[in-house]
Formats: C-alpha cells, sequence, structure tokens
C-alpha cells in the first residue's frame, strides 16, 4: 500500500516509485492543476478555483501548495505551478476525477 502524502512529506525526502496517497483536497488540487491542458497554471488561479468549489479557505492555500512542492509533486516556475512528478497526469485526467 502506498504511503500517505503527509507522511511522505515528513520524511523530508522524495523516494522515486513509492505511490503515493492524497487526501481529497490534495485531489482537488491536482484535479484543476491537471485539467488546465498544459500542466501548468497560475497561482492565484488555481486558489481561486478551489475557494470557488469550496474545496480549500483562501488561508489554507498557501500550506497545501507547500506540502505538494516538498513532496515533489508539483513546482513552481516563473510564479506558475507546473507538475513534477509526470505520472501523476493520467490519474488526474478530467474525465476521471471530474469536478463537482
Amino acid at each position: 500500500m502506498g504511503k500517505s502524502i503527509y507522511f511522505h512529506f515528513h520524511e523530508h525526502c522524495v523516494r522515486r516509485g513509492v505511490q503515493l496517497e492524497f487526501n481529497d483536497v490534495e485531489k482537488a488540487f491536482l484535479r484543476v492543476l491537471c485539467s488546465s491542458g498544459h500542466a501548468q497554471m497560475g497561482q492565484d488561479s488555481i486558489r481561486d478555483r478551489l475557494v470557488a468549489d469550496e474545496a480549500i479557505k483562501p488561508e489554507e492555500f498557501k500550506a497545501l501548495k507547500k506540502k505538494l512542492l516538498y513532496a515533489g509533486v508539483i513546482g513552481i516556475v516563473y510564479g506558475n505551478i507546473t507538475v513534477q512528478d509526470k505520472s501523476i497526469l493520467a490519474e488526474f485526467e478530467e474525465d476521471e476525477f471530474p469536478l463537482e
């Protein structure tokens, strides 16, 4: 069985081949990011969409972003959030996990 992202994050290292398990909020974040078509999106756009979908409160975004960043799932390039772990793209295609 895979490890939760919380455990993975607190190990302070990223190990290849470990299947991460995401909670509902993390899944919502990754669905929004992967639905962009380019696997990258502005931070404000992601935050606004998650808040509009009532997945998070605005003040929770920074901690969520940091958790996924340190786990090696996402990266930040010129202020845009990108998918670092390309293996998750197929898992979070919009038709597989539709937004409500």
